[in-house]
């Protein structure tokens, strides 16, 4: 499992944030103890105002090192199921590295999707009738309810175009149900003062609109706290933790049930391909050259008693 934030922590609106723990490493491993938990982040840098020049990679480049990343640290045993927990924007990037998997002309960078089993979504921003305006305001409201201005030059420059945003909004969930995937969206419930009160992610924005494969559910918290706890007994830690643990079933699952490995898909186009690949001048010689059997073959075993010991039974 791991868990992706785009954003440094972030200032606590309500005192939450200091007594809140790390809970993937000081919960996750009581809730699912065989679980192999490792976490991803980097540095946003649309909230800086001042200092060094900073590197302006795009959500895609960020995918491309995530995966290569992912690869990386399971490469001793890449068929491992695997699960990704992702809040706010950083669920575009699981979405979008999970795409150059599934499509990667690099061999051993596909298992990491063929291996993936579900995604939990904290305050993911999916939906926008133009996701590149939409992604940025969601990333101007977020800059604002933690206290900094947007830099437009910087927050320009992560965000990739409108096509190819929308690609990826429009395939994720059809991707997502062919493969079988678990989806979990958690949304925020309650609002910042810095917004007049008003949500980071709109409930009509934090879901896939997806209700055949994802489950969605409200976190007491706003956007920036949706995703801090303070200990097991924390009642919307527990909603997580039903949620992973229903993922990981679905894991378990995966290892020791044929119905659920999951196996390439062959349009029809391709497998006539393949077949008229295999296909040579005279493939059905030998079938023609099978001579007709002996009168008596097999004879033999009807008159076997465990053959009629087998038919009466």
């Amino acid at each position: 499992m791991r868990k992706l934030n785009l954003l440094p922590t972030p200032k606590s609106d309500t005192g939450r944030g200091s007594r809140s723990v790390f809970w993937p490493r000081d919960l996750l491993p009581t809730t699912v103890s065989n679980a192999r938990v490792m976490t991803y982040g980097y540095d946003s840098h649309i909230r800086h105002r001042l200092g060094p020049e900073r590197s302006r990679s795009t959500v895609y480049d960020i995918a491309w090192d995530f995966l290569v990343a992912l690869e990386a640290s399971r490469r001793s045993d890449p068929e491992r199921p695997i699960s990704l927990i992702a809040h706010s924007l950083g669920g575009i990037v699981v979405k979008e590295m999970l795409r150059k998997s599934s499509t990667c002309g690099q061999s051993h960078l596909r298992p990491v999707f063929s291996s993936m089993v579900g995604v939990v979504f904290f305050g993911t921003p999916h939906g926008g009738a133009d996701p590149r305006s939409f992604l940025k305001t969601v990333a101007e409201h977020l800059l604002r309810a933690t206290g900094f201005t947007v830099n437009q030059q910087i927050a320009d420059t992560l965000l990739p175009s409108s096509e190819r945003l929308r690609e990826l909004r429009d395939e994720f969930a059809p991707m997502a149900r062919q493969q079988g995937w678990a989806i979990h969206s958690f949304q925020e419930q309650t609002g910042v003062k810095a917004l007049n009160g008003g949500k980071v992610v709109e409930d009509t924005s934090s879901y896939l609109n997806a209700p055949d494969l994802e489950v969605t559910e409200h976190i007491f918290q706003n956007h920036m706290e949706m995703c801090r706890f303070v200990g097991p007994h924390d009642p919307e830690y527990r909603k997580v933790a039903a949620a992973i643990s229903r993922i990981m079933a679905k894991e378990g699952k995966a290892k020791t049930d044929p119905d659920h490995v999951t196996k390439p898909h062959v349009d029809s186009m391709a497998l006539k391909a393949i077949m008229d690949s295999l296909r040579f001048d005279q493939d059905d010689a030998r079938h023609q050259n099978i001579k007709s059997a002996h009168a008596k073959t097999c004879k033999w075993l009807l008159k076997s008693d465990t053959y009629s010991d087998w038919v009466k039974s």
